[in-house]
């Protein structure tokens, strides 16, 4: 059986044909399926009190896992949401109290289909008050699927729970230090009470005493011997040296380094031949460590050794 070139370049010419028909008519039915596929649409806007939205932050957490990062700064940004996942809106500024927003897009089988009526929503940052951090344990708002409505909407009896909490999680100014306890007076000593001489019974006659016989001294002669050894006369005792003290030169540099997720700022204090390197770190969520040498220090230790 003799091998012919041009039936098998013709078989192959109509097998690729059929791969990339094949390939094309996948594509487009999956790009189709792409387009109709249906997305909560949610125009969002920050807001800062007293300030602008310089180095401002909105962080997207998508079943709480890190989502996407936006820049606030254009004003309202508008952002898509994929349907039956809870999402987490954290909005950020160094110097202010961050705020959460909650927001959960399961919808009801079949209505994933149907579009939704555009959502507006705004969330706005007031500074830190002067005399403590302030923070919000738990989202300021949530959005949420309506049944009554059959669309998106507030979940008003989150909201107002959340309201009632934010009352309470006000920071009050810290209380006044207790006065110092005053020294105990130690108790006065009681003096022993004078005992009174007892009666004598008139009818009891005294005993007479014998007089006792007088000792007679024998007086002894001491014979006082010459000292051997004449007292030296003491010594003066040297004086230390003077030794003046040496003025430490005291060097510090400052470096600060801002990511998406939080702000680092590294102090370098250099006395005389010795370097110790701190570092402050700032969380977006609102913690704040302070490390010295890669050891974990107080904040009032971080500020008394880099001042």
């Amino acid at each position: 059986m003799a091998f012919n070139m041009k039936t098998v370049s013709r078989k192959l010419n109509i097998y690729l044909t059929f791969i990339v028909v094949f390939v094309s008519l996948c594509s487009s039915v999956l790009t189709g399926y792409a387009q109709d596929e249906v997305k909560f649409n949610i125009r969002f806007k920050l807001e800062i009190e007293k300030g602008d939205l310089k180095n401002a932050l909105v962080t997207i957490y998508k079943n709480g896992v890190h989502y996407r990062v936006i820049d606030p700064s254009g004003g309202k940004y508008k952002i898509d949401l994929e349907l039956n996942a809870d999402y987490t809106i954290v909005c950020t500024k160094m110097g202010y109290v961050s705020k959460t927003l909650a927001v959960d897009t399961h919808v009801p089988l079949g209505r994933e289909k149907d579009d939704f009526a555009k959502f507006n929503a705004t969330v706005s940052l007031a500074p830190q008050p002067e005399d403590a951090i302030m923070s919000y344990s738990q989202p300021v708002g949530k959005i949420k699927y309506n049944q009554d409505v059959n669309d998106f909407d507030f979940d008003k009896n989150y909201t107002s729970s959340s309201l009632q909490v934010e009352k309470k999680e006000e920071v009050k100014p810290s209380p006044p230090p207790p006065p110092k306890e005053k020294p105990k007076e130690k108790p006065k000593e009681e003096k022993p009470k004078e005992e009174k001489p007892k009666e004598e019974n008139p009818k009891e006659k005294p005993k007479e005493e014998k007089p006792k016989e007088e000792s007679k001294p024998i007086p002894i002669v001491v014979e006082k011997k010459e000292e051997e050894h004449v007292k030296e006369k003491p010594k003066p005792k040297p004086t230390p040296p003077v030794v003046q003290e040496k003025k430490s030169n005291k060097n510090i540099t400052e470096q600060v380094i801002q990511d998406s997720r939080k702000k680092i700022t590294i102090v370098t204090v250099s006395i005389d031949d010795n370097t110790y390197v701190y570092r402050r770190e700032e969380w977006v969520w609102g913690g704040i460590y302070f490390y010295k040498n890669n050891v974990l220090i107080t904040e009032r230790t971080f500020a008394l050794e880099t001042e």
